[in-house]
């Protein structure tokens, strides 16, 4: 990810084919003589997904659920450097190289985690995930391997154990759509995700170092 213009400049681009895909299956669908049953019935599930039973319920249990997922996978971090017999305060910053150092970087890390939380989750969890659901007795199924396919979309900038982490909290989000919830609930949890690990992680182990 680049904590700079070009980096906010790769969410429009992304906003831009999701608009264009969105405008393009819903034309199929107007102006079609035949019926679209498989596209029509995905397009339904994409609009109850933005219809939320309560705005401030999901904020606050997203914010939760963020919270728990950080705890959880930072727990297993620290796990998996005790089996390596690796320093902890070593192991935790491996990934220093990814985060903003600058204050210029980091108002520009904010504004790309929460456009990128907002954009991935209706990438993922909306137009793809509600697309493969249909084609599995179970949606594990589709969360697993969507989740596989999230997962190696970040490989390349992170390390083997961040991958797994993101893999297991891909699996987390799909549950919480596939489970009836709101594609609020996913982005905030998607966003509480980011910004702990982008800043309140780093800053806490900084402290910890001094």
């Amino acid at each position: 990810m680049l904590w700079n213009s070009m980096g906010m400049f790769q969410q429009l681009i992304l906003f831009t084919l999701l608009l264009v895909v969105y405008v393009a299956i819903s034309l199929i669908i107007a102006r079609s003589t035949i019926a679209h049953p498989g596209l029509e019935s995905w397009m339904s599930n994409l609009h109850l997904l933005f219809v939320p039973d309560s705005i401030l319920k999901d904020v606050l249990f997203g914010v939760l659920l963020g919270i728990l997922a950080v705890l959880l996978t930072t727990l297993l971090d620290t796990l998996v450097a005790f089996m390596h017999k690796e320093k902890l305060s070593e192991w935790m910053h491996r990934s220093d190289y990814l985060l903003p150092q600058t204050r210029v970087q980091k108002r520009w890390a904010w504004g790309i985690s929460i456009t990128g939380s907002v954009l991935e989750e209706i990438l993922f969890r909306g137009f793809i995930l509600l697309a493969i659901l249909p084609l599995w007795s179970h949606w594990i199924w589709a969360a697993l391997i969507l989740s596989a396919v999230f997962a190696l979309l970040h490989a390349n900038a992170q390390n083997f154990w961040s991958t797994i982490w993101i893999y297991l909290i891909s699996i987390l989000l799909c549950a919480i759509i596939a489970l009836g919830g709101s594609i609020y609930l996913a982005v905030v949890t998607h966003v509480t995700i980011n910004v702990l690990n982008l800043f309140f992680i780093p800053a806490v182990m900084n402290r910890k170092v001094k």
